[in-house]
């Protein structure tokens, strides 16, 4: 028989872990800023179709080469090109460009994303993201104390933190869909804590006498292996996702990679770390 880890013993070492991402991730964030798409900056799209294929690495070649930085290359489903700049580029100059190098080629598109709709989508971004949290909330408000709830939600706060510490830190761009990403992220993280919580919860019941410190460290052990199999397969997916999956798909597969990484590290360590600290503290006020 496996000789169950005390993972509580290494709460400290995993709160200095976590001390030196979320500061990292906060300092980053303040300096360095998060890579905004045209989703929240603003720009021109651009669609363009040939009877001869055109590559999205020959695009993206043509306009590294000409001095463009800020866009985005994708193809279609019917083989069309768009192609999305931030505003601030030469986009007449994009446009002579692509149908001067692609023969044949016609723009079936050109459109302008305004400053004051891009202000709307974030807007509306924000509100989902908050409204996501608060109803992740009134949820463990309702299947817990309200102390493993808040415990919880700071687990939650934690990987939300890093992963976005990480967009940060390799300047990928963030847009609509990586926002949808960094919410799957958040339920997958809450589903993790919550399965060990339960676990916690039962062992309580069952062995009232037990110190929580042994029962958390039972239950973290009682559940580990699902949550392991749960992240690695989950993490696989990911990475083929992340590695072949093309510009945009990589984009967002890089949130589910970190978040289950941070997310599985947080269910076992620091949510239940906090639970077990709080509670003492807790207690040891009641006591005075």
């Amino acid at each position: 028989m496996v000789k169950p880890i005390s993972f509580m013993n290494f709460r400290v070492k995993a709160y200095l872990v976590s001390l030196f991402l979320v500061l990292g991730s906060i300092l980053l964030l303040q300096t360095r800023g998060l890579n905004l798409g045209l989703d929240f900056t603003g720009g021109y799209v651009i669609e363009i179709t040939s009877p001869q294929k055109i590559s999205e690495r020959e695009v993206k070649k043509l306009l590294k080469e000409y001095g463009f930085k800020s866009f985005l290359v994708q193809e279609t489903k019917e083989g069309h090109i768009v192609i999305k700049t931030r505003l601030g580029e030469k986009v007449n100059k994009l446009k002579e460009l692509l149908l001067k190098q692609f023969k044949n080629a016609k723009i079936v598109r050109f459109e302008m994303i305004g400053a004051v709709f891009s202000k709307e989508l974030k807007t509306k971004a924000i509100y989902a993201v908050v409204t996501a949290l608060v109803l992740i909330a009134v949820y463990l408000g309702f299947r817990f104390k309200s102390l493993w709830a808040i415990t919880t939600l700071l687990a939650l706060f934690h990987d939300i933190i890093v992963t976005l510490g990480a967009y940060s830190l390799t300047f990928r761009e963030v847009n609509l869909e990586v926002m949808g990403a960094l919410l799957t992220v958040a339920g997958y993280s809450v589903t993790d804590t919550v399965v060990v919580f339960d676990r916690i919860r039962e062992n309580v019941k069952l062995r009232p006498a037990t110190p929580l410190k042994k029962l958390i460290d039972l239950s973290v052990n009682e559940t580990l292996s699902r949550t392991l199999m749960t992240s690695l397969t989950t993490f696989a997916v990911a990475g083929v996702l992340f590695l072949f999956g093309g510009e945009m798909l990589s984009n967002i597969a890089f949130a589910f990679l970190v978040g289950i990484i941070v997310g599985t590290y947080s269910s076992i360590f620091v949510a239940s770390a906090l639970l077990l600290d709080l509670s003492g503290i807790l207690k040891r006020k009641e006591r005075d």
